[in-house]
């Protein structure tokens, strides 16, 4: 069977509910990173008991906001950071019970929770099993010591050798790493060699990066100090468009610009965020989307556990939304579904149009209301985005 046949054709779902919970201690924050998280080294936080209550508060008070959440049923819950791996598995279980006790799940919601490469050890990915988690993804960025260095990330380098066979033998099936390219001074063969590593090993996801400057990050500053160089963007291009011809060769379905998954094994959480499916968000510096509004909670641990959650809630304009999200997948999706339960007819209009233009130019294949990326689009896309969200 073609590997086409495989993918599974997205559509809208309205009944259900995603849950991302924002856990923001760290060993050491990286150079590049954007998200809020603090570094306090290998101790675990001084504040892990109240972080923990307070999530449980902002949950209540988020159904007192939005009562109609109560009746959708939670099928994915992602723990992510920072480092959601440094607070302990007792936390987590104590937050899932708490969960499950104000929400409906569904059968098999899927529960997944970062971890970095120096938490990672067979008795931790047991203890997750145990508690319900059934999906894990270690932010591995680089194999490279110098690459490592690069980023500014803490390197352990006996728990970097031992991931593909502690993930190989975990009882938890659900596994992906994060792999990062276009790092300055790491060539294109050692991505290579890193990426060739974890496909030998079979994980069933991947989520490749290029390197980005992002601005306010250390990395950002570096760069503008003339202290580091910016990402190698030529290698990045050139990564970028081969990567969908080797993974494929491996049996993985390219479904998002920098997701692989074997069949069954994409993320179901961060599906939601490019199919504009509600989710709440909890924690510093977490971010909500519930009934066509956003919000945003403070970048500050502590400001977070002293007062209430942020309850500015913006209206959000599904036109410009599902351009920059929706069309970011790379695997099929039924547009038409999309665009008549979100837009209005005069929007609708707009989107078809600027669709049937791109699939004349070579750019998209669209069959009986299922739209599809060609390969061609790649490098293109987000000028190709541009046009439908202006």
């Amino acid at each position: 069977m073609e590997l086409l046949d495989k993918q599974t054709i997205w559509q809208v779902r309205n009944s259900y509910l995603g849950v991302y919970v924002h856990f923001p201690y760290c060993f050491k924050k990286c150079d590049y990173c954007d998200f809020y998280s603090e570094g306090i080294g290998a101790s675990s936080a001084n504040d892990e008991k109240s972080l923990f209550q307070s999530y449980q508060k902002e949950i209540l008070e988020r159904k007192t906001h939005f009562p109609e959440i109560k009746k959708r049923t939670i099928d994915t819950v992602f723990f992510g950071g920072g480092t959601p791996s440094k607070a302990s598995s007792k936390s987590w279980k104590e937050l899932l019970d708490f969960l499950r006790s104000e929400f409906d799940f569904a059968s098999d919601t899927e529960i997944s929770i970062e971890v970095n490469p120096e938490d990672l050890n067979a008795e931790l990915l047991e203890n997750y099993h145990s508690i319900g988690i059934n999906r894990v993804n270690v932010g591995v960025q680089t194999l490279e010591p110098k690459g490592l260095e690069f980023l500014g990330r803490h390197y352990d380098a006996e728990r970097y050798g031992a991931l593909v066979d502690v993930l190989t033998h975990s009882p938890i099936k659900r596994a992906g790493i994060d792999l990062m390219y276009g790092i300055p001074g790491v060539s294109k063969e050692s991505f290579y060699r890193d990426l060739n590593l974890f496909l030998e090993a079979g994980l069933p996801h991947l989520s490749l990066y290029s390197l980005t400057l992002e601005k306010g990050t250390k990395y950002s500053r570096d760069v503008a100090d003339h202290k580091k160089r910016e990402p190698e963007e030529n290698i990045q291009s050139e990564i970028l468009t081969n990567l969908p011809v080797l993974l494929k060769e491996y049996g993985y379905l390219w479904y998002e610009v920098s997701n692989y998954a074997k069949p069954g094994f994409e993320s179901r959480h961060n599906l939601k965020y490019w199919t504009f499916e509600p989710y709440l968000g909890i924690g510093p510096g977490a971010h909500g989307m519930i009934e066509r509004r956003r919000y945003s909670n403070p970048r500050n641990s502590s400001l977070y556990q002293r007062k209430q959650a942020n309850t500015k809630y913006e209206p959000i304009d599904p036109s410009t939304e599902l351009s920059l999200t929706l069309f970011r997948l790379f695997s099929p999706f039924r547009y038409l579904d999309f665009i008549e339960t979100y837009l209005d007819l005069e929007t609708q209009i707009k989107y078809i149009r600027t669709i049937e233009s791109w699939e004349k130019k070579g750019y998209c294949s669209i069959d009986a209301g299922v739209f599809q990326w060609k390969p061609a689009a790649l490098l293109l896309l987000d000028d190709l985005i541009l046009e439908i969200s202006l």
